[in-house]
């Protein structure tokens, strides 16, 4: 963690994609959600506890899963710039915000898988370390055609069939799930104006749409989540509108 709640902001006032409070409360609900369904076991207000108070929760827990969600806060600021810059989506910047996530967790951040993986309980064969930096450029270039051609339901249907095929790429030996998941947000972010947050408590139908590869169930979820999203952001604008008066 590199970057205080202060700086996180600073960011987000000069970057305009958000209400500042709004970019708190989907920091917060996306470093919980996301970590969690990794197997986190963190509860919300432990995460409060670290980004907003900036202090450690009082009982004990590992290294490991403190950063995995502090790290949350400059991955979602480095987002917000990248969002901001109106730049297309590069392969760097996918490997920048996996490098957020696994700061102080893995030397190898920020570089692409040099050995085999797999997906803890499943037998579908991942992209093998050499096949990944060719697919993963081909990955980026279809993401940002689809988020700057595509619209509506075909769009959110292209964002589903996008992240199922980056789980299936699995491109880095650690944070793929919560890397695929920011990147869900930033598409969500550039094209409907706010980003997504998959609740842990959909984590058994998320899992088992992208094993069965169901695309249109996941658009589904993306779908409600966006309408969810953008209702939520209408109470923090409505609110500083108030603080302002």
């Amino acid at each position: 963690m590199t970057i205080r709640k202060k700086e996180f902001l600073a960011i987000a006032q000069k970057t305009m994609c958000l209400n500042s409070e709004y970019a708190l409360d989907v920091l917060i609900r996306i470093a919980h959600h996301s970590s969690a369904i990794e197997g986190n076991t963190l509860s919300l207000s432990d995460t409060i506890t670290i980004l907003i108070d900036e202090m450690t929760p009082s009982h004990s827990k590992s290294l490991r899963e403190l950063y995995e969600v502090a790290n949350h806060r400059e991955a979602f600021a480095d987002l917000l710039v990248q969002v901001a810059s109106l730049e297309k989506l590069t392969v760097q910047f996918v490997k920048q915000i996996q490098a957020d996530l696994v700061d102080h967790i893995r030397e190898d951040k920020g570089q692409f898988k040099t050995q085999q993986n797999a997906i803890l309980g499943s037998i579908e064969r991942l992209a093998t370390p050499a096949e990944t930096p060719f697919l993963m450029t081909q990955w980026v270039e279809n993401y940002d055609w689809q988020l700057n051609n595509l619209r509506d339901r075909h769009l959110i249907e292209a964002i589903a069939q996008s992240h199922i095929e980056f789980e299936k790429i699995h491109p880095f030996s650690d944070g793929n799930g919560r890397t695929g998941r920011l990147l869900i947000s930033y598409a969500t972010l550039v094209t409907f104006g706010v980003p997504i947050v998959i609740d842990k408590e959909q984590q058994a139908l998320y899992i088992e749409m992208i094993q069965n590869r169901d695309v249109m169930a996941l658009a589904d979820m993306i779908e409600k989540n966006v309408t969810f999203e953008l209702e939520r952001q209408k109470m923090f604008v409505y609110q500083s509108s108030l603080d302002v008066e």
